[in-house]
């Protein structure tokens, strides 16, 4: 909002989730309300806006899990049909998640009478996942990661199957990705508008104010604290309460931060509004008086209407009243 005129001094919020009356669902504490003690108000003359300064939040959410859709992975052994397995959340390193998909993988094997043994091999330096089994000419294994919930990008393949039927096994066909392409997490006011916005997801106005980075280093909390911040200008002149919700891209895959708490911190500022928009709220202004102004005069004219009904009403009577006797 460069070349806009504060009118006022700044108003600095401080949020923290645990004071937020909750609106997340189960144990997720993404969202929350907090009632303001006293409205903010703008003039006629004046605009609002909002900045995120600051953010505090914890990497207490997991890379893979049901609510990533990123939990399985579904695959089938020669002389034996295909089976689905589900990965047990958690926050994993590649090699960790290797490590577990071996074991339930291993275990299914044996339980199918096949016995066959895993090898997972990833490269750092050119960032694949090479995975074997130990016996593939006699004994094929096929990947199905065509599902909406496969772990495959987590291992790096796309979305199709891979059989391995040779010795060389077969190589992630995409950069191994532990966040699963969640790699941000984004601030939501889902009760102030504005028309300053546009998410990609959508093409349409958003209610995101901040982009934060998510910083690998799972259970502890990393800070936001942008050099320079986005004002966002809003369309309402009034603030009773501030709405956040904490998401993923797609507003509806909130995070999950399994209860931990966060904190954010907001700047509430006041601007003169330019002369296009102070027209327009004349015209807004006018156009409510008229409004009002012919609601009153509906309501005068129909109680002045009844008053006169009543009158007619007792004058009948009375001399209604007079012709019996």
């Amino acid at each position: 909002m460069d070349g806009f005129i504060k009118t006022q001094g700044d108003l600095y919020i401080t949020i923290r989730s645990r004071d937020l009356t909750s609106t997340s669902q189960g144990n997720f504490n993404n969202s929350g309300r907090f009632n303001l003690f006293s409205n903010i108000i703008a003039e006629e003359d004046e605009i609002l806006a909002v900045e995120l300064v600051s953010a505090t939040i914890p990497n207490s959410f997991y890379n893979l899990s049901n609510n990533n859709n990123n939990n399985t992975i579904t695959f089938s052994e020669t002389g034996f049909s295909e089976t689905t397995l589900t990965i047990p959340s958690g926050s994993y390193s590649i090699l960790e998640l290797s490590d577990k998909i071996k074991e339930l993988m291993e275990a299914e094997s044996l339980s199918n009478m096949n016995g066959l043994t895993y090898t997972f091999s990833y490269d750092e330096i050119d960032n694949l996942l090479t995975i074997k089994n130990s016996n593939p000419t006699v004994k094929n294994t096929i990947f199905n990661f065509n599902g909406d919930n496969t772990c495959r990008r987590f291992l790096g393949f796309s979305s199709k199957s891979h059989t391995i039927n040779t010795t060389n096994g077969i190589i992630s066909d995409r950069a191994v990705d532990i966040t699963d392409t969640r790699n941000s997490i984004f601030i939501r006011l889902p009760n102030l508008s504005n028309n300053k916005i546009i998410e990609s997801s959508s093409g349409k106005y958003s209610n995101i104010i901040a982009q934060i980075p998510v910083v690998l280093g799972r259970n502890s909390f990393f800070t936001f604290d942008p050099p320079t911040t986005f004002k966002c200008e809003l369309i309402q002149k009034q603030i009773n309460s501030i709405d956040v919700l904490i998401t993923y891209q797609e507003e509806s895959n909130g995070v999950n931060f399994e209860n931990a708490d966060w904190e954010i911190n907001l700047m509430i500022s006041f601007f003169k509004a330019p002369k296009l928009i102070r027209e327009e709220r004349k015209k807004h202004h006018s156009i409510e008086l008229e409004l009002q102004n012919k609601v009153n005069n509906y309501y005068k004219n129909l109680y002045q209407n009844i008053q006169e009904q009543e009158q007619l009403n007792n004058y009948f009577q009375n001399n209604l009243s007079q012709l019996k006797v």
